[in-house]
Protein backbone atom coordinates (compact mmCIF):
# COMPACT_ATOMS: atom_id res chain seq x y z
CA UNK A 1 0.00 0.00 0.00
CA UNK A 2 1.10 3.55 -0.65
CA UNK A 3 1.89 5.74 2.36
CA UNK A 4 -0.94 8.22 2.95
CA UNK A 5 -3.52 6.20 1.00
CA UNK A 6 -6.90 5.75 2.69
CA UNK A 7 -7.28 2.03 3.34
CA UNK A 8 -9.79 -0.37 4.85
CA UNK A 9 -8.72 -3.02 7.34
CA UNK A 10 -10.95 -5.94 8.16
CA UNK A 11 -9.97 -7.36 11.55
CA UNK A 12 -11.32 -9.97 13.91
CA UNK A 13 -12.94 -7.16 15.93
CA UNK A 14 -14.37 -5.01 13.12
CA UNK A 15 -13.61 -2.85 10.13
CA UNK A 16 -11.39 0.24 10.26
CA UNK A 17 -10.47 3.02 7.85
CA UNK A 18 -7.38 5.19 8.06
CA UNK A 19 -4.37 6.54 6.24
CA UNK A 20 -1.69 3.92 5.63
CA UNK A 21 1.53 4.70 7.49
CA UNK A 22 3.52 1.48 7.27
CA UNK A 23 3.60 -2.30 7.49
CA UNK A 24 6.40 -3.66 9.63
CA UNK A 25 6.83 -7.27 10.72
CA UNK A 26 3.27 -7.93 9.57
CA UNK A 27 1.84 -5.16 11.78
CA UNK A 28 -0.04 -2.32 10.10
CA UNK A 29 0.01 1.26 11.35
CA UNK A 30 -2.78 3.68 10.37
CA UNK A 31 -2.98 7.43 10.86
CA UNK A 32 -6.33 8.83 12.10
CA UNK A 33 -8.01 5.41 12.25
CA UNK A 34 -11.79 5.19 12.57
CA UNK A 35 -13.91 2.13 13.30
CA UNK A 36 -17.02 1.59 11.21
CA UNK A 37 -20.18 1.33 13.31
CA UNK A 38 -23.85 0.73 12.63
CA UNK A 39 -26.14 3.62 13.51
CA UNK A 40 -29.55 3.15 15.19
CA UNK A 41 -31.30 3.88 11.87
CA UNK A 42 -29.43 1.07 10.08
CA UNK A 43 -26.79 3.19 8.36
CA UNK A 44 -23.01 3.06 8.68
CA UNK A 45 -20.99 5.70 10.49
CA UNK A 46 -17.59 6.26 12.05
CA UNK A 47 -16.72 5.90 15.71
CA UNK A 48 -14.53 8.70 17.06
CA UNK A 49 -11.72 6.28 17.72
CA UNK A 50 -10.79 2.63 17.55
CA UNK A 51 -12.16 1.23 20.80
CA UNK A 52 -14.48 2.25 23.62
CA UNK A 53 -11.70 2.72 26.19
CA UNK A 54 -9.18 4.41 23.87
CA UNK A 55 -8.67 8.09 23.29
CA UNK A 56 -11.17 10.01 21.21
CA UNK A 57 -9.98 10.74 17.68
CA UNK A 58 -6.91 8.53 18.01
CA UNK A 59 -4.01 9.94 15.99
CA UNK A 60 -2.33 6.61 15.19
CA UNK A 61 -2.89 2.93 15.88
CA UNK A 62 -1.00 -0.28 15.16
CA UNK A 63 -2.98 -3.35 14.20
CA UNK A 64 -1.20 -6.60 14.98
CA UNK A 65 -0.80 -9.09 12.15
CA UNK A 66 -2.68 -11.90 13.87
CA UNK A 67 -5.90 -9.89 14.02
CA UNK A 68 -5.91 -8.44 10.49
CA UNK A 69 -7.93 -10.50 8.02
CA UNK A 70 -7.28 -8.25 5.02
CA UNK A 71 -6.18 -4.78 3.98
CA UNK A 72 -7.42 -3.09 0.82
CA UNK A 73 -7.89 0.31 -0.78
CA UNK A 74 -11.08 2.05 0.33
CA UNK A 75 -13.81 2.69 -2.23
CA UNK A 76 -14.31 6.35 -3.25
CA UNK A 77 -17.60 6.88 -1.37
CA UNK A 78 -16.20 5.67 1.97
CA UNK A 79 -12.89 7.45 1.31
CA UNK A 80 -14.75 10.76 0.85
CA UNK A 81 -16.86 10.12 3.97
CA UNK A 82 -13.71 9.28 5.98
CA UNK A 83 -11.99 12.48 4.82
CA UNK A 84 -15.04 14.52 5.84
CA UNK A 85 -15.18 12.76 9.23
CA UNK A 86 -11.54 13.46 10.12
CA UNK A 87 -11.10 16.90 8.53
CA UNK A 88 -14.57 18.40 8.32
CA UNK A 89 -14.03 19.04 4.60
CA UNK A 90 -16.59 17.67 2.14
CA UNK A 91 -14.91 15.88 -0.75
CA UNK A 92 -16.77 14.67 -3.83
CA UNK A 93 -16.58 10.86 -3.99
CA UNK A 94 -15.88 10.79 -7.72
CA UNK A 95 -13.58 13.78 -7.87
CA UNK A 96 -14.35 16.98 -9.66
CA UNK A 97 -14.61 20.64 -8.86
CA UNK A 98 -16.77 22.07 -6.08
CA UNK A 99 -18.06 25.51 -6.98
Amino acid sequence: MKQGAIVSLVTLSGEFLGKWVKEENGNITLDNPRMLVNTPDGKVGFARGVCMTGTENTKEAMFYAGGVVLATETNPEFSAAYTEAVTGLAVPAKGGLII
